[in-house]
């Protein structure tokens, strides 16, 4: 019994001085939301990260999700302006401009990015722009096209970053129109099982 319990000591001891993996900053943009938001979610910033001009979240294990608005109040869509920095040495200069395809056709979301060395090491720029219900954004030229509902992983120099764009969902009035014709489908087949 002393053997185990040493064991133990030992395993716990050992755990706690075993070294650890590096905090790396953290972004993920959701435009999945049912309503008609996009949350951005943040983590381990040391230099800050900016959402349309304020400043959101700041410094280590300081979770933060900001929830903005994909329209404004006449309709139209909202590009949300971001910036960040972080700790890094690992840095590779990289941007690009995602347009995420909504069923056949595109664009839902637009995300465009670029990395490059800053203050702290890493230095993002960026903007998310959403559609508006019954309507789709124009294809910007040189974009990659990623499927609706499919994360775009942007990773680089110890941070994680991914965007994942809503899913085109059935309106209720067409749902209630499915629902309708299969109510009406059973009861024929029921009255012709009855013949």
């Amino acid at each position: 019994m002393k053997r185990l319990v040493s064991s133990c000591l030992a395993i716990a001891a050992i755990g706690l001085i075993a070294p650890r993996p590096a905090v790396a900053a953290n972004l993920f943009i959701d435009d999945t939301l049912p309503s008609e938001n996009i949350a951005f979610s943040l983590n381990d910033f040391e230099g800050g990260f900016i959402l349309d001009g304020t400043l959101v979240q700041q410094g280590l294990n300081n979770p933060v999700t900001v929830t903005v608005s994909e329209i404004s109040a006449a309709g139209a869509p909202i590009i949300h302006t971001f910036s960040a920095d972080w700790i890094t040495g690992g840095l590779t200069p990289a941007s690009g401009v995602i347009a995420f395809a909504e069923a056949t056709a595109c664009c839902s979301d637009i995300l465009t990015f670029t990395y490059s060395a800053g203050t702290f090491g890493g230095h993002l720029v960026g903007t998310f722009e959403s559609d508006t219900d019954g309507s789709l954004l124009t294809l910007p030229a040189g974009a990659t096209v990623v499927s609706e509902g499919t994360p775009f992983v942007f990773n680089n120099g110890n941070i994680s970053a991914s965007a994942k764009s809503d899913v085109d969902v059935p309106e209720p009035s067409a749902l209630a129109i499915l629902a309708t014709a299969l109510l009406g489908f059973g009861v024929i087949r029921r009255r012709r099982k009855e013949m």
